[in-house]
């Protein structure tokens, strides 16, 4: 009888084990306000809110959430037509895609933030809810905007795994053929409990293209050329970027396929993967972007412009962009990126040497 108990005793602790590492995914879950669908597994949580353009708003590891989220925002759905462009854009956070390129000089550029169809509510479907691996889809509006195209995106999570696949698909809803890249934007907190400060102890890193089409490996988009919060570092062939309350963006022809955010204050390290295509066209030549939230002054439209400071925005983009592709009416491109996180320092992440590493069929 004994021998019973003990065998039936391991079989439910296996099974629970089995049960608390399963993924799954849920709908309806609240994140500060908003309504999201939740993937989950034993230590990585993404909630993805579909009601403000689909957007990722949230990606923890191990209790420990990785993007900035508006506090002034949180849970608020404005209406379209209250976020329709730039001068009454709400940022509300997390991670988006647009179109790329952005400016305002011509028909080919895209004039945003914001947009009618990039801001709209998403539709979702969830095509795995649990097991070894979970997948939803979300799929914006197919009524065009400016760019003429519509965004959809599949995410997957394996069971045991930090590693969040994404699979960005835009097609060309026009009747014109359009030229545009998948541009994903990701707003990484660099807020610290004192809001007069900042974590200085978290750094943004990107590798250097040893045969970068700039001398210095990268180029000043917007604010100082000699901002304090660029330091490439040319010894090890890497542009580290830390937050120095400096309004700015630079754009890097990154090839190495791989950026990371290393926060020592949490002794955890995000990585985002991204695959490279060397000799096609990318918007603003660059594989990859990175803005600085700050004080300061820049150009925006053509027109001198000063940020000034706010504690509660204090925030790094990770900028990944995919080539810019030329689509006939109803055609469709596919740019596949990953996330993950790690415990410890950049040293500690392994495989890094391989780049954007696909998703296992």
């Amino acid at each position: 009888m004994k021998k019973c108990l003990g065998f039936a005793w391991v079989a439910a602790a296996l099974l629970w084990s089995s049960a608390v590492w399963a993924a799954r995914v849920e709908d309806n879950v609240s994140y500060q306000g908003w309504n999201c669908l939740k993937l989950s597994n034993a230590n990585t949580e993404v909630w993805i809110a579909p009601a403000i353009g689909g957007r990722i708003i949230q990606y923890a590891f191990q209790g420990h959430p990785f993007l900035w989220t508006n506090p002034e925002l949180a849970g608020k759905v404005f209406p379209v037509e209250e976020n329709a462009y730039m001068e009454i854009w709400k940022n509300y956070g997390g991670d988006k895609i647009w179109p790329a390129p952005q400016g305002w000089d011509t028909q080919e550029q895209w004039p945003g933030p914001g947009d009618v169809v990039i801001e709209a509510p998403y539709t979702y479907e969830i095509l795995k809810a649990k097991g070894k691996e979970v997948k939803v889809r979300i799929t914006g509006s197919a009524a065009g905007g400016w760019a003429g195209v519509q965004f959809s995106r599949e995410f997957t999570l394996r069971d045991g795994s930090s590693r969040l696949y994404l699979l960005t698909t835009m097609k060309n809803v026009s009747d014109r053929t359009v030229s545009w890249g998948i541009w994903s934007v990701t707003q990484m907190d660099f807020r610290a409990k004192n809001e007069k400060t900042w974590n200085d102890r978290a750094r943004i890193i990107i590798p250097l293209n040893l045969k970068s089409r700039w001398p210095e490996g990268f180029h000043v988009m917007f604010g100082q050329a000699s901002s304090f919060n660029w330091k490439p570092d040319y010894d090890k062939r890497w542009m580290v970027v830390t937050y120095e309350n400096l309004v700015g963006k630079i754009g890097l022809d990154a090839s190495a396929g791989w950026a990371a955010l290393e926060d020592r204050a949490a002794n955890k390290t995000f990585v985002q993967r991204f695959p490279y295509f060397p000799g096609q066209k990318y918007p603003d030549n660059s594989s990859f972007e990175v803005w600085v939230a700050g004080k300061g002054e820049f150009i925006h439209k053509h027109a001198l412009r000063v940020a000034p400071d706010d504690p509660k925005g204090r925030l790094i983009e990770m900028e990944i962009l995919s080539p810019q592709v030329t689509l006939k009416p109803g055609e469709s491109y596919s740019f596949p990126t990953s996330w993950e996180a790690h415990r410890g320092t950049l040293e500690q992440v392994k495989d890094l040497g391989k780049g954007y590493d696909p998703l296992p069929q």
